[in-house]
């Protein structure tokens, strides 16, 4: 081949590259760019991206559908582990009584409520990574001569729990454990306490 044919060779090759790059527009993004930002590819809504998950870093400058997590602190991880703890207590105390005394129905419905909540805490405690404590069960099961006895004991849980929740919401500034805290703080005030209370009050009228 001449050199006059590979001039002319290396002229064409570098004029269509030219070319190509001036058709593109500047705002373009390659597919995997828009599927990262949201395009026509993107995940559902609330999905994470394919290959990434919550609490993973997706690293500096990447255009990630979620922003990664920030992790538990210490005190964060506490508080959501003796969250869990206290509705695993309330747990165990209900069902007990609906399982050991025949007061109706009352104890066995705030036990499903509670065991509600308890899988609502465990889902942000897997979200964050952190491991899950185990229910120690009812290490020292009470004895009640009487309905109103046992109906004071939810009254006195319920009370106890909603406490609870006013100290760890003081640990933490992360909106979605606020979110459930309070949530499950106002089950406990506007829902269970009054259904105890109310039982309370049937049992000392009917003195």
């Amino acid at each position: 081949m001449s050199k006059k044919t590979i001039t002319v060779s290396i002229f064409t090759a570098l004029l269509v590259a030219v070319m190509v790059l001036v058709a593109i527009p500047s705002g373009s993004v390659s597919a995997e760019a828009l599927d990262r930002r949201g395009g026509p590819n993107a995940p559902a809504d609330g999905q994470p991206a394919a290959g990434t998950g919550y609490g993973r870093s997706q690293g500096a400058g990447s255009f990630g559908s979620f922003a990664a997590l920030t992790p538990l602190t210490y005190q964060e991880a506490d508080a959501l582990e003796r969250a869990i703890l206290e509705e695993y207590g309330a747990y165990n105390l209900y069902q007990y009584i609906a399982n050991t005394y025949d007061y109706g129905d009352l104890f066995g419905q705030i036990a499903q409520s509670e065991q509600q909540h308890v899988s609502a805490l465990i889902r942000q405690a897997k979200k964050y990574g952190m491991v899950v404590p185990e229910n120690p069960g009812l290490t020292n099961p009470p004895v009640f001569t009487s309905q109103e006895e046992a109906c004071q004991a939810g009254v006195a849980a319920e009370q106890h729990d909603a406490d609870l929740y006013d100290e760890l919401m003081l640990l933490t500034h992360k909106a979605d454990l606020e979110q459930v805290f309070t949530r499950l703080q106002t089950a406990s005030l506007e829902s269970h306490l009054p259904a105890f209370e109310a039982c309370l009050a049937e049992c000392q009228l009917a003195q």
